[in-house]
């Protein structure tokens, strides 16, 4: 799924978005499709809807950070390949302020298989399968993946966005707000690199680097966009998942 360009498209002429003043709306609507809202930045890969913003190449850095009262993902996440989920909730909230909030509506598994359990004829259970994997009529109508209340929680939690609770809508759509708690920008401008590196380890997993990442690994400039995907890569790390669902799960059973 493509993402921004550095050009916002206004009356007709191009504005770069690093543009200092940042003349935007205060809210995004991303992978807006048709759906585009009044007030707010709406974004999109596909250039027949004529977004406000048209992404290329999964890029939303050149998009200004730690801006945004609200990003608005309605039926979007689904549509990114599992690979990426974690990169693009990582990006969403970046855009975000802190205390702004994220709404984010996708496809719930549970509530599809428990509607295909139900029914148990062939009609049923087929549409239904199509709507857990997508029509898959053209390329952006492709379903990479799923969600539960488990793991949408631990993957926004992941990112520094804690969840209101979720709400079920037609048996099988699970959508949250989310709120901006949690932000690690000021790790990206730390000087040195190694203590970097020291510094996001033990905040966002816990421990000391592995033994020879200090010193071993291409140095990122404090600042920079190199900086920012590295600790984009330490944040969405499996390893960071699995600790923080555990976290989140000693929680609940606690109560």
């Amino acid at each position: 799924m493509p993402y921004v360009s550095s050009f916002l498209r206004s009356n007709g002429k191009s504005v770069s978005t690093t543009n200092a003043d940042h003349d935007l709306p205060r809210k995004i609507n991303i992978g807006c499709g048709y759906d585009k809202r009044a007030g707010y930045l709406n974004i999109d890969s596909d250039p027949d809807c004529n977004p406000d913003i048209l992404v290329v190449n999964n890029d939303l850095y050149r998009l200004p950070r730690d801006y945004f009262d609200e990003v608005y993902a309605k039926d979007v996440l689904e549509h990114i390949p599992r690979a990426y989920t974690m990169k693009a909730l990582y990006d969403w909230s970046a855009l975000l302020r802190k205390g702004g909030e994220a709404f984010v509506q996708t496809s719930w598994i549970y509530g599809i298989v428990d509607i295909m359990r139900a029914s148990g004829t062939f009609e049923t259970i087929h549409n239904w399968k199509i709507c857990l994997y997508g029509n898959q009529v053209h390329a952006g109508d492709f379903h990479h993946n799923g969600f539960t209340h488990e793991t949408l929680r631990v993957y926004l939690r992941a990112v520094g966005l804690y969840d209101s609770g979720f709400e079920i809508t037609d048996g099988w759509l699970i959508s949250t707000r989310a709120e901006k708690v949690e932000s690690w920008d000021e790790l990206t401008t730390i000087p040195d690199h190694s203590e970097f590196l020291r510094q996001a380890y033990w905040q966002l997993l816990g421990r000391e680097p592995e033994q020879g990442l200090i010193g071993g690994v291409a140095v990122t400039d404090p600042s920079s966009r190199a900086r920012y995907e590295e600790l984009k890569t330490i944040v969405c790390s499996a390893e960071r998942l699995y600790k923080l669902g555990a976290e989140i799960d000693r929680n609940i059973t606690a109560f």
